[in-house]
């Protein structure tokens, strides 16, 4: 596997860490989620954004909870995402 070299030459994950926060950089007004969106898979098809904020809520505070959906007929594909308000390391 090819890696940049400044990657390559890290000994400890917490310099593996820091050097993989600059991958999740953003354009002004947009939000970096790297460390605070989760893919949810394999989702029931009648899971909706609601419900799905409403499971993960026990856990902590939700920014957005998005269940993703077909264009053509609007249903569930069976994931989704969420987002953390607040990460803690």
């Amino acid at each position: 596997m090819l890696m940049p070299s400044s990657v390559a030459d890290l000994s400890t994950s917490e310099a593996l860490v820091s050097s993989l926060a600059g991958l999740g950089a953003t354009t002004p007004g947009h939000k970096d989620t790297t460390w605070t969106k989760l893919f949810v898979g394999g989702l029931p098809y009648h899971t909706t954004d609601k419900s799905l904020r409403e499971h993960f809520s026990v856990f902590g505070d939700i920014e957005e909870a998005v269940v993703i959906t077909d264009r053509q007929t609007g249903k569930s594909r069976g994931y989704g995402f969420r987002l953390e308000e607040n990460f803690i390391a």
